[in-house]
């Protein structure tokens, strides 16, 4: 059952929560054990768990020029956080004014709308003007208010916190592999299959050129061992993506192209998500045409080796969350 979805304060029936509140960009592992222990905690307590979460991102508005680029577009962050068998989201709009509300007055606000009972958090919680609230300022709300503060800490892997940032980071570097483990899930990018020159049908590999939807994390220019889902079908389609600028024909803008393994498809149009299984090379320039298409054949041997040998428990279960969204939201207030 997906969660409801509210979009505004004032659209939540009154009724006790338990709720966590952050920006949840990913919705990566550390995430999912936040949403875990929330979850726990509200049938402990036999109340609905809320998530409260934002659109924009804070970063967007506040550093407009500077925002790091998200890692899920706002429809799969809330099929996700529903995967995680949350029983209701928030979603409130992140704007200038919101941002100047003091960390009392936010509490204030929320208070009078959710009726909290606990609010679980990360060990590292800051919220309200300029981030000046502190779970320490949290808990003394708390005691004033009638609710719980239980932290929990943050998740480790290989010694070293999960975090959004380094996922972001290892995704621009092309280590999707290492990105897709501290995620619980492969990296996946969603765009419209836009026009483009046609050059990938005169060389025998046709691709689907792709315009991304939001703002999306793009992996280091190179080739990728891809699945793709198109229009959010959960028939996953073998293929190579390219990433780069295309140095053998001295193109100037970078390109996001996919070729679909022993299947041609007309793709315009339609929305493509791209599951990266694993990048296989840098992108290259090449001294002729012919010298690219005998690397394109090698790098197709190689993805369907890859491929052929991935287990039948790939992709794992929260990959089907990002291709759900079309069906996988409920919105409670139209």
């Amino acid at each position: 059952m997906p969660p409801l979805v509210y979009r505004a304060l004032e659209a939540l029936p009154t009724r006790p929560r338990a709720l966590t509140i952050g920006n949840f960009d990913g919705v990566h592992r550390g995430h999912q054990y936040l949403f875990d222990c929330l979850r726990r905690r509200a049938v402990e307590r036999g109340v609905s768990s809320l998530v409260v979460t934002f659109d924009p991102l804070p970063a967007e508005v506040l550093r407009p020029g500077q925002a790091p680029p998200r890692l899920c577009t706002t429809d799969q962050r809330l099929a996700l956080i529903g995967a995680s068998l949350i029983d209701e989201v928030l979603v409130l709009r992140f704007d200038e004014q919101f941002a100047s509300q003091a960390p009392e007055t936010f509490i204030e606000r929320l208070v009078g709308a959710v009726t909290p009972v606990e609010l679980v958090v990360g060990d590292d919680f800051r919220f309200g003007r300029g981030r000046s609230g502190t779970v320490d300022t949290l808990r003394e709300l708390g005691v004033h208010y009638g609710f719980e503060v239980t932290v929990v800490p943050r998740v480790d892997l290989d010694t070293e916190p999960i975090s959004s940032t380094r996922i972001r980071q290892l995704v621009q570097e092309g280590s999707v592999e290492s990105a897709a483990e501290l995620l619980g899930r492969p990296y996946a990018l969603a765009g419209e299959v836009v026009e483009g020159q046609h050059r990938g049908q005169l060389l025998g590999y046709p691709t689907a050129n792709l315009r991304l939807i939001d703002r999306l994390a793009v992996p280091a220019d190179g080739i990728y061992v891809v699945q793709v889902s198109v229009d959010g079908s959960p028939d996953l389609l073998p293929g190579m993506a390219y990433i780069g600028t295309r140095p053998v024909f001295h193109d100037q803008e970078r390109a996001i192209e996919v070729h679909l393994l022993d299947l041609t498809l007309e793709l315009y149009g339609h929305r493509l998500t791209i599951l990266f299984v694993r990048r296989l090379r840098d992108d290259m320039w090449f001294p002729s045409i012919d010298a690219l298409i005998e690397q394109m054949k090698a790098d197709e041997h190689a993805t369907r080796e890859i491929l052929a040998n991935l287990g039948k428990d790939w992709p794992p279960p929260l990959a089907w969350a990002v291709l759900e969204v079309a069906e996988g939201v409920v919105s409670a207030d139209g």
